[in-house]
């Protein structure tokens, strides 16, 4: 249930004056606990009320944070901190937390990322949707190794340059959704954007969310490095026309394809789909015209247009 709730935002929205935004739920049910007072207090001290030690689970949500406090318990295992002014994250801001499994800083105003040594070794989950992260830093080796899922989606990301995820080489889940990616002339996911280390493939990634983003095809340069992919999703781009070519010669183990509400894909050439012989969902509805140069042979394929 974690990973479906890393890779589906609430609502995806794409507005031409500026990046995506996220509706925000008329309202939240959480669990509070001693150390929560319920209400924003920018200006009493971070640390005021938190437990000293032992806390494996701890919300800092809408607290006007523009750091992450330095007296969180080493204990820690879940930490949420959407919803602040944090700015930037990096090692040292975490480094004090070598038990942290999940960490999750929705809404808040991080623009700057640098992967390094000193990270949770043993972190899973990262959730970084909607910030305000307009490019990835490099990374010269695994500095998350144990990370499963990351989660992207709302940043004003245009591009993504060779090997942009090869910190994280037990990467199963990757949302991209509701990012710029395709937006500018130079804009885009480059080939071996998905590269591990050396050039080697991403071999663990399995699920892939590009949902709401300006691509407007998929190119077999960057796709070929995910020979573990799962599940495509490919929902609401409005610039998606074709889907053709060898773009899944190296995708066999690809079972999900969801392509709906893309109004700009009309042509989809069948003989791709030879190359993903365990492909069982094939989503292709569209909220007008119908599509063109499809068929669809295949009995565990189910097409919904």
């Amino acid at each position: 249930m974690w990973a479906l709730l890393l890779l589906l935002p609430t609502v995806l929205c794409l507005s031409p004056a500026g990046p995506p935004q996220e509706r925000t739920p008329l309202f939240r049910l959480t669990q509070q606990g001693p150390w929560e007072s319920g209400a924003s207090n920018g200006t009493a001290s971070p640390c005021e009320g938190l437990p000293l030690a032992g806390a494996t689970t701890l919300t800092l949500v809408n607290r006007s944070l523009e750091r992450l406090p330095g007296c969180l318990p080493r204990a820690l295992r879940r930490l949420d901190g959407s919803h602040n002014l944090l700015g930037a994250l990096s090692a040292p801001e975490l480094g004090h937390l070598p038990q942290l499994e999940e960490l999750t800083l929705r809404h808040n105003r991080i623009a700057a990322l640098r992967w390094g040594p000193g990270w949770p070794a043993g972190l899973r989950t990262l959730d970084l949707s909607y910030n305000r992260l307009a490019a990835l830093p490099p990374c010269g080796g695994p500095a998350l190794p144990s990370l499963r899922a990351l989660a992207l989606a709302g940043n004003p990301l245009q591009a993504l340059q060779p090997g942009a995820f090869s910190c994280f080489p037990a990467l199963r889940l990757l949302n991209l959704s509701c990012t710029a990616l395709g937006r500018g002339p130079q804009a885009g996911i480059t080939d071996a954007a998905f590269a591990g280390a050396g050039g080697a493939p991403l071999a663990a990634l399995e699920v892939l969310d590009l949902s709401g983003t300006f691509l407007p095809r998929v190119h077999s340069g960057w796709i070929r490095d995910l020979p573990k992919l799962t599940s495509l999703y490919l929902r609401k781009m409005p610039q998606l026309t074709s889907l053709e070519g060898d773009i899944f010669k190296m995708t066999p183990d690809l079972q999900q394809l969801d392509c709906q509400d893309s109004p700009a894909l009309t042509s989809v050439h069948t003989h791709i789909f030879q190359d993903t012989p365990h492909l069982q969902v094939l989503l292709l509805q569209k909220p007008s015209a119908s599509l063109s140069k499809i068929s669809c042979p295949f009995r565990r394929i189910f097409l919904y247009a």
